[in-house]
């Protein structure tokens, strides 16, 4: 018997995706991995460093793992890297009661707005946000191409995949092709709830609105569905839910990234920093912490180094005495 649960799956010390190749791949990725463990999904976002669903499964842990190894795989083979890429461990909620469900689906599609990198949860762009009553809110449908062989291009070889799979101009498998578009939007009811829904800032009144839930299970809060992701404080996420703060932050990962990948390793004469030592790394990271002026956590990420390898007056206090 399938139940809905939310799953999300972690890479603190590393970037899994440094650009939107490698968020278009996750995401072609995600649709074989569900399509392989008949696991139906009703929302996800897509992070630099950390992923969220919210899935339709009878093994919830067996997608995970699936998707974990075909994404590890691919992401070892473009960048020169081996190893394991996640963290060992999946986080995984069974969600129960309407409400409950509700307001887990709602933090799902606002992940990236919580974490700052869209001034509204519909602008950030590798999410199922903005693919819920997308008409209604004036979203032309893009022009899918359903051919075979050219979708086939866009995947690992000899991947299996069913007629119904749909890409877009970017080689990206459409959401509304493979994920159940229709069951999350009856969770909202009408267009009008969802954009309330998207829009409304956290209060208690979330949590007083579960209790009228027939269940035991605690409610689901903003704390409980980021369990395990340890990169933004609660206070931060709850900041940028008034929306603006992601033009005014500083650079987020695939920016930095993209500084690294594009800018500074034809210096070294490398096509990856996992072609480089820890010491050339080490020297990345401090030109990015200070040319770009980010934190020595997300210079360390970018360039998949360990942060306590960084000079000591760098490191976060946490990590000095390491």
């Amino acid at each position: 018997m399938k139940d809905l649960f939310h799953v999300c799956m972690t890479a603190h010390k590393e970037v899994m995706t440094r650009n939107s190749d490698d968020a278009r791949d996750f995401t072609n990725l995600m649709a074989l991995a569900a399509f392989r463990n008949d696991t139906s999904i009703l929302a996800d976002s897509v992070m630099s460093n950390h992923v969220h669903f919210i899935v339709l499964s009878e093994s919830p842990h067996k997608f995970a793992l699936s998707l974990r190894y075909s994404v590890t795989k691919h992401f070892n083979y473009v960048y020169g890297r081996i190893g394991r890429l996640f963290d060992k461990r999946v986080f995984i909620k069974k969600l129960e009661g309407t409400k409950h469900i509700q307001m887990a689906i709602n933090y799902c599609l606002r992940n990236g707005l919580h974490h700052g990198q869209s001034e509204t949860a519909f602008a950030y762009p590798f999410s199922t946000c903005n693919y819920i009553f997308s008409r209604a809110r004036g979203i032309q449908d893009s022009n899918l191409s359903f051919n075979r062989a050219e979708i086939q291009s866009y995947l690992p070889k000899n991947a299996y995949f069913p007629d119904n799979f749909g890409i877009d101009s970017q080689g990206v498998i459409s959401r509304k092709t493979f994920q159940e578009i229709r069951i999350t939007e009856s969770w909202f009811g009408t267009p009008t709830n969802y954009i309330y829904n998207m829009n409304r800032r956290t209060t208690e009144d979330w949590i007083k609105e579960q209790e009228k839930d027939d269940v035991t299970a605690d409610p689901i809060t903003l704390k409980i569905i980021e369990k395990g992701v340890q990169f933004d404080s609660e206070a931060d996420m709850l900041k940028n839910e008034m929306g603006g703060r992601a033009s005014v932050v500083n650079m987020n990962d695939m920016e930095v990234c993209s500084v690294v990948d594009n800018d500074i390793l034809g210096r070294y004469k490398s096509k990856s920093v996992y072609q480089l030592n820890d010491k050339r790394r080490c020297q990345i990271a401090l030109e990015l912490i200070h040319d770009c002026h980010i934190n020595a956590i997300q210079a360390a990420r970018c360039v998949a180094l360990p942060v306590s390898f960084l000079p000591e007056e760098y490191r976060p206090k946490k990590l000095r005495s390491y």
